[in-house]
């Protein structure tokens, strides 16, 4: 089955089709998957049936792997580079990151290096009093930055903004040693994209 592209529409986001994460993928194969990424920004495969490694091995074909802090509280047992968000409770304790994503923002920032982007794969989907929850929802930084006022633009134009991982307001605040770890950065406020 050839890979097909199927564009949302939005100005970010692309369907692919035709791909089984599970099995090898050739250079081409991945190389139509990254020019859809880089071309639309967000790309997702429905029903995709993988394992742990397969995931790590398939994202770190798009470069070297940025590892979220939260890892190191919440990850999936032998893939450190996963992290689980998850609303489920045992013995007490939770088994990831609850509530993550409520607000918006860009993944990481808090970092020097960014990641080129985030992979996410939905095991299972829960449910708040009859509504369905993990949503994720995408906005375009570049859409959004070419419809502001030429004046904004200019104003904007070479400024930076501070990153403060102490700034983070989650139902599970940053330790001491990640916030040590974890200094504040500065980022220009307008980034061009790379690709």
């Amino acid at each position: 089955m050839p890979i097909e592209i199927v564009p949302t529409g939005a100005p970010v986001g692309a369907e692919i089709r035709g791909v089984d994460l599970s099995q090898p993928l050739g250079d081409n194969a991945f190389a139509v998957i990254e020019k859809a990424y880089n071309d639309h920004g967000v790309i997702f495969f429905r029903d995709q049936h993988i394992t742990p490694p397969q995931q790590v091995a398939f994202t770190r074909r798009f470069g070297e792997i940025e590892v979220n802090i939260f890892s190191e509280r919440w990850s999936v047992p032998g893939s450190p580079e996963i992290v689980v968000v998850s609303n489920i409770t045992e013995d007490g304790k939770p088994i990831g990151i609850k509530r993550a994503g409520e607000n918006w923002h860009s993944d990481m920032c808090y970092t020097a290096r960014p990641p080129r982007g985030t992979m996410l794969h939905a095991l299972e989907v829960p449910e708040l009093h009859g509504l369905t929850l993990g949503d994720t929802e995408f906005a375009s930084a570049a859409a959004a930055y070419e419809s502001l006022p030429a004046a904004l633009r200019e104003r904007i134009e070479g400024r930076k903004a501070t990153f403060d991982f102490t700034g983070r307001k989650r139902s599970f605040p940053p330790t001491a040693d990640e916030i040590a770890r974890n200094p504040p950065v500065q980022h220009p406020i307008v980034r061009t994209h790379p690709f």
